[in-house]
């Protein structure tokens, strides 16, 4: 729970209403009480303001009136990017933090390095070479190939797969069965068989990257595969082998880039 007093000033909005009051949630308008904070940022759900429950709605100026009307409410410049960093704000109160260490069940390979603020669960492999950055976060069961990096503040969670050789930077954020550094679809036709061409690249990923649960990027044939910084992947998306994608892309789920 927070004051709206303490939200406001984090937001850096005007506050109408009394700071002191408490809000114990964020949710839609629609579905809101009297202990929710909830936000209009698309001028279509504007009818829903009035009749809305929440104790307190973030809007923009131009809803500042209607808002003010209403009952409490916070108005910032964006409210939707507000609301977004309203959530990262609360989330990272509830969440439970990893602790620093290595886990007993873990293995870490001789040769690898991890830094001393790191974390890295249960059952996690590190293999030899692979280096761990401050504050970095290796969730259970998860694999960090040979040679391969990750960047200060990144959070690898449950399951995840870097392979050999492919490195991250730092702050990034990879969902549970993701893939980073599996062979490309490479193979030559002879004689009515497939010969495999090894994929002798890696995969590049920059600082401040999301990648969803399940997808797979592959590492290049003899160029690496890259994701510059800022790039963000949904669920399920297939990156082929040497694959170039630009700083602040943004893919929804299933995309698959050849």
């Amino acid at each position: 729970q927070a004051s709206l007093g303490d939200i406001s000033r984090r937001l850096d909005g005007e506050l109408i209403g009394d700071p002191a009051a408490v809000v114990t949630r964020i949710g839609t308008l629609e579905a809101a009480d009297a202990h929710t904070i909830s936000f209009l940022s698309n001028p279509r759900y504007q009818a829903q303001l009035a009749g809305s429950a929440a104790g307190c709605v973030i809007v923009g100026p131009p809803q500042r009136e209607a808002a003010a009307a209403r009952g409490a409410a916070i108005v910032c410049a964006d409210p939707y990017l507000a609301f977004a960093r309203l959530t990262q704000w609360w989330a990272a109160q509830a969440r439970r933090a990893p602790l620093a260490g290595v886990h007993r069940s873990a293995v870490v390979e001789e040769g690898a390095r991890i830094a001393s603020t790191a974390s890295v669960g249960a059952f996690a492999v590190v293999e030899a070479g692979a280096e761990v950055g401050e504050g970095a976060v290796i969730g259970s069961h998860a694999h960090v190939g040979a040679g391969a990096s990750v960047g200060e503040g990144s959070w690898l969670k449950a399951h995840v797969t870097l392979s050999e050789g492919c490195r991250i930077g730092r702050r990034a954020i990879v969902h549970s069965g993701a893939v980073i550094g599996a062979d490309g679809f490479g193979f030559a036709p002879h004689q009515g068989r497939w010969e495999k061409i090894e994929q002798l690249g890696a995969v590049l990923i920059g600082d401040d990257v999301e990648i969803g649960a399940n997808t797979c990027i592959d590492r290049g044939a003899l160029e690496d595969t890259v994701l510059e910084d800022d790039v963000r992947l949904d669920n399920q998306i297939q990156i082929g082998h040497g694959v170039h994608i630009g700083a602040h892309t943004a893919m929804a789920g299933c995309v698959a880039v050849a």
